[in-house]
């Protein structure tokens, strides 16, 4: 059995772009668990999709060992150098002073930065006790660094803060350090600078792991019994006993496995797994016997048992993928424990419809987003069925960018072709009344782009909350959903040159004056480009919709009259013309008549066309449009 004091479980979190992959590759290579120059950069993005567009998507947890002699141990000296009693009653005191060398299991968990796959981070938060927050030295505190900050401060665990890329020539250290001594109140020695792509600093960073985040002895039994609800003054009478009588461990992550079944990443907090247990999901209230345990070196290794303490994996065999929850908590049979408090549950604000270019692809699709769905539980959908693209499902994501990756995975992973109709921002109604998603913005920039960002929020729906000047300015705002996923973001990078910004939290539904804008082609409505829009923008998305329809919808044998319907009148309308043959091309000379009538003739033709006719809209009319909006 693995020796709890000697297992640090810890995470690194940082705005996109600020190095998280790179310093994990450095921490790889000092353990031992890859050879430098031997291997892929950003090597836990394993996913291609990640690797092409230089962004994680999804948490990837790995074990480490690392050995530290005795002169070098940092906590022994702490240990030595402290008269805090309280250190050596929490099993610090367990450790084997006489030995020549301690060997340390470093449990890490490598997560997203971009705001649209937050909810990974608060997974991973969950199953660690402490976290590197990695700040950029030529970009300084962002928002998303603040936004993870704050989730890792909420659930109380210990934040080693590093400022990466010191080894650029543009890199400000001095205000760098500046920002996060105001932001975390720490001081200027306990701030450590590294070079993730040189190597300089990392191995300094890895023993300050080891030395500042607590061990699963202490910290992970308190938070055991704080999910229970029971006053960190009864945990010590409780310990021992649920220690032996007990399993809690919470699944962090998962995926399918076509011979296995179901696999979970799992954080073991009492007790131990093994092969051959009975054990149950508790939500799920689903039995099952344990196949296979292990850990992550990245790839899976077989181990004998999994204890308290250590992250690793779990074979269950279970062939409906619908069983198995992220969150969940796996217990055994007869366990009478409570489930542990695992994370928040996100819920998608953003929807769009997913149709398969062929129609023999439906079932396939249901079953990749099923799976899909097992390690993103974000994921939410529905069937339902259009007039112009047959049978598909209502998707709900996080974001534009969420939403573009789910459909890259879905295209490459599951070799399908799709179109995707443009994210919308869902309203609820209730009592003939609209409500729409407000959220709150905050918004990190330069104090030299100041003018520029604030100017830009004028031409939006937002109410101005705070500002906070210091080193970078922080502006808080709230602004309704669909204001911000339209265009805002990247017209905020535009205005302050990359420099700014944006993290942002969903606070409420507020009672809006919106209606259905209903586009029509020919007098038909199609339903895959309409949507809820508030009354105060309805002319003006009207006009943009309209006139973006008439460049990408393809010219007909008869007119195509484009119209935008809003509380049934029309507000905006476009054409596109029809191609037309030259059927006066044959006559040479004779009066003006004839060609009336051949051109009025070839007019009534159109007519009857257009009639009959219905237009035709490509996949990629839905793919321009999605990109344009985007």
């Amino acid at each position: 059995m693995v020796n709890t004091n000697n297992i640090r479980n810890f995470a690194i979190i940082a705005h996109v772009d600020h190095g998280k992959s790179t310093l994990a590759d450095r921490f790889l290579e000092l353990t031992g668990v890859i050879k430098k120059g031997q291997h892929e950069d950003q090597f836990l993005d394993r996913n291609p999709i990640s690797r092409e567009r230089g962004i994680t998507i999804k948490l990837a947890p790995v074990r480490m060992k690392y050995k530290i002699t005795n002169n070098q141990n940092p906590i022994i000296k702490q240990i030595q150098n402290s008269n805090d009693q309280n250190l050596k009653q929490f099993g610090a005191w367990n450790l084997e002073l006489g030995a020549s060398n301690l060997e340390y299991i470093l449990n890490l968990i490598d997560t997203p930065g971009h705001v649209d796959f937050s909810y990974e981070v608060d997974r991973t938060l969950s199953c660690v006790e402490g976290v590197i927050l990695l700040v950029d030295a030529t970009q300084g505190v962002q928002a998303q660094t603040i936004a993870n900050a704050y989730k890792a401060i909420e659930k109380n665990l210990i934040i080693i803060p590093a400022i990466n890329k010191i080894d650029r020539a543009n890199a400000d250290i001095e205000s760098t350090e500046k920002q996060i001594r105001e932001f975390l109140d720490v001081r200027e020695d306990e701030i450590f600078l590294v070079s993730a792509k040189t190597g300089e600093g990392v191995e300094k960073l890895l023993k300050a792991v080891i030395n500042k985040i607590p061990s699963p002895e202490e910290s992970s039994i308190p938070k055991f019994f704080r999910s229970m609800g029971v006053l960190p003054r009864q945990t010590r009478l409780l310990t021992s006993q649920v220690a032996k009588n007990s399993v809690s461990s919470l699944i962090f992550d998962s995926y399918y496995d076509t011979h296995r079944g179901v696999i979970t990443f799992t954080r073991v907090f009492n007790g131990q797994l093994k092969a051959g247990d009975k054990v149950k999901l508790f939500q799920a209230n689903q039995e099952f016997e344990v196949q296979e345990v292990g850990y992550f070196n990245p790839n899976l290794i077989k181990k004998d048992s999994l204890s308290t303490g250590e992250i690793g994996y779990v074979v269950t065999n279970l062939k409906d993928i619908h069983q198995v929850r992220v969150g969940d908590t796996l217990t055994e049979e007869n366990s009478t424990n409570p489930p542990l408090a695992g994370y928040k549950q996100v819920r998608p604000m953003v929807f769009a419809s997913i149709f398969p270019t062929d129609t023999h692809d439906f079932l396939n699709l249901k079953k990749s987003l099923e799976r899909l769905y097992l390690n993103d539980s974000s994921l939410i959908f529905t069937s339902v069925h259009s007039q112009a693209l047959g049978a598909g499902f209502r998707v709900g994501f996080l974001g534009l960018l969420h939403a573009d990756i789910v459909r890259e995975r879905l295209e490459r992973e599951f070799n399908l072709n799709l179109v995707l109709t443009p994210p919308q921002v869902e309203f609820k109604l209730e009592k003939n009344h609209f409500y729409e998603p407000y959220v709150k913005l905050l918004i990190i920039t330069p104090q030299r782009y100041l003018g520029n960002v604030m100017k830009l929020v004028e031409d939006y729906r937002r109410e101005f909350v705070t500002m906070d000047n210091k080193t970078q300015i922080s502006i808080t705002y709230t602004m309704p959903m669909s204001e911000m996923v339209s265009d805002f973001y990247d017209k905020l990078k535009s205005v302050s040159s990359g420099y700014a910004s944006l993290d942002w939290e969903f606070i409420e539904y507020r009672q809006v004056e919106a209606n259905k804008m209903t586009i029509l082609l020919n007098s038909q409505p199609v339903d895959e480009f309409s949507e809820i829009v508030v009354k105060e923008r309805a002319i003006e998305k009207s006009q943009q919709l309209t006139k973006r329809l008439r460049i990408i919808v393809p010219r007909q044998q008869y007119e195509v009259k484009i119209q935008a319907q809003y509380k049934g009148k029309i507000i905006a309308s476009e054409r596109i013309a029809p191609f037309r043959k030259d059927v006066t091309r044959k006559l040479y000379g004779g009066d003006r008549t004839r060609k009336d009538k051949l051109l009025d003739k070839q007019k009534e033709g159109k007519k009857k066309m257009k009639m009959v006719g219905r237009v035709e809209i490509p996949k990629e009319a839905f793919m321009k449009l999605f990109k344009i909006r985007s």
